[in-house]
């Protein structure tokens, strides 16, 4: 049978442009929030379709992660020290989780051996390997930046969001409350990044007595 002449036509997206409407509704409204429903919504195209393209949820946030991770490609670069190569990809991370400060949840839900967390860890793991360098340091390297930066950006984020400089105090209490929360704000900005960042680098050059 015809399809009636009534009919309005269906949305027509390839999955990579689903994958990226997937990750501005993420970005708007956060991991939880995010429904097959709610996607079909914005991009017109049915709930079942998205379904049956991705199989479940979690497939189509992976796909919207691989979108985010495309953004923020991370390669080796020729002549570039160990130093250099760590506060590349730690400020490239923290610049991924500013511009995606609610999707990048979907970084730290994903596990590293998982794609497409894998493909982007071996990018930095190979971003890190040098002639210079003991064997071991990329895994160290690695395993502390991801560490530090998954921690750091989180925390950064939260004070973005829900900090305004004027924490509420409640009847009886001093403002030594305020005088806390401001100081712990202060503690996750660009200026706090850099110099753990450098406190991290220092601490490696010395425990492995890496060239300078």
């Amino acid at each position: 049978m015809s399809r009636a002449k009534n009919s309005a036509p269906r949305t027509v997206l390839t999955n990579d442009e689903l994958a990226r409407a997937a990750l501005a509704l993420i970005d708007e409204e956060g991991v939880e929030a995010f429904s097959f429903r709610k996607l079909s919504a914005v991009t017109g195209v049915p709930t079942m379709t998205i379904a049956n393209r991705f199989g479940s949820k979690d497939a189509l946030m992976k796909a919207a992660l691989g979108e985010m991770l495309a953004e923020n490609k991370i390669e080796p670069v020729t002549g570039e020290t160990w130093q250099q190569s760590l506060r590349r990809v730690a400020h490239a991370n923290r610049s991924m989780a500013l511009a995606h400060p609610k999707a990048f949840m979907l970084f730290v839900m994903t596990p590293q051996f998982e794609s497409p967390s894998l493909e982007f860890t071996r990018s930095v793991f190979a971003t890190h390997e040098s002639d210079t360098l003991p064997a071991h340091m990329p895994e160290y390297f690695l395993s502390l930046m991801h560490s530090f930066l998954t921690g750091f950006q989180l925390q950064e984020m939260y004070v973005n969001e829900h900090y305004s400089g004027n924490v509420p105090v409640a009847d009886g209490e001093s403002g030594d409350r305020q005088r806390m929360a401001r100081m712990i704000a202060g503690l996750y900005d660009e200026d706090a990044f850099n110099r753990n960042l450098e406190i991290i680098i220092a601490g490696f050059a010395a425990c492995f007595d890496l060239p300078s």
